[in-house]
């Protein structure tokens, strides 16, 4: 079998049962069809991770590489950040205030996991190299997470009532990322330098920036798209007014749907 076959056999199928698995599970009621589409997604997602040995000539596997490496602290960020919200001032689903203590414990984890991806001895590494989806991964994490927490800071205090608490902390934590942003800038990792990740965070940044104007443009082009159709619709023409026999047909089923107690 050669390496394209071999590509699409245990990174691609699988890849794809994770997407197909995911819309089964959720479209179906059935326990047994739910059962055996969430199978169908780990399993595609553990053939993803094991790619590096299951095919290891082929670059793909570098995904499924750094896939391994960082689900677990990603699993950490969701859980303490799901465990955060809903132990708050949530009208649905709301947690014991006791889960919030250990959603921040949680963050604090995954992060200073991601952290040490960076500084210590476990950068995401594949045949003595460093992982090239790991440089473009981590500053655009950094980045977006910086943005997010901001844009979210600015949105509760300028939005939410009485949300000033945790507008502080997402200012707090923006302004952590940032400060993780600045020190990798200026100091060398365990396998990067600082100059690498300037060169790759500049990139990072420029993804961002350029997604960010496509949605907008693509937003502005929807809303004058609508426009346009709206304007060159016709005005809608006056309702001609009931005749006798609708107008006496509207009574009889006016009467007919009156009640209350009368005296007798």
């Amino acid at each position: 079998m050669d390496a394209m076959a071999q590509a699409a056999l245990w990174f691609w199928l699988p890849a794809a049962l994770i997407p197909i698995g995911i819309w089964i599970s959720l479209s179906t009621k059935v326990p047994f069809q739910r059962t055996f589409a969430r199978f169908l997604a780990m399993a595609g997602f553990a053939a993803i991770v094991a790619s590096p040995w299951t095919v290891p000539t082929s670059p793909s596997s570098e995904a499924g590489h750094l896939l391994g490496f960082i689900v677990g602290p990603s699993a950490l960020l969701l859980v303490g950040l799901y465990l955060v919200s809903f132990s708050g001032n949530v009208p649905v689903g709301r947690l014991p205030k006791s889960d919030r203590r250990l959603g921040v414990m949680s963050f604090i984890i995954g992060f200073v996991w991601f952290i040490g991806m960076h500084w210590w001895n476990l950068t995401p590494s594949l045949n003595g190299e460093v992982n090239r989806y790991w440089l473009v991964f981590w500053p655009t994490f950094l980045l977006l997470l910086s943005c997010l927490c901001s844009g979210a800071a600015l949105c509760l205090r300028m939005i939410g009532d009485d949300r000033t608490k945790e507008s502080n902390l997402l200012w707090f934590a923006a302004g952590f990322v940032f400060s993780i942003i600045v020190l990798g800038m200026l100091v060398d990792g365990h396998a990067i330098t600082a100059t690498e990740f300037r060169y790759h965070l500049w990139l990072a940044g420029a993804d961002l920036l350029g997604t960010a104007f496509g949605l907008a443009i693509a937003i502005l082009v929807f809303g004058v798209v609508i426009f346009l159709h709206e304007r060159s619709l016709p005005e809608p023409g006056s309702v001609d007014p009931p005749t006798a026999k609708e107008m006496s047909h509207v009574t009889a089923i006016v009467a007919a749907n009156l009640g209350g107690d009368t005296d007798e």
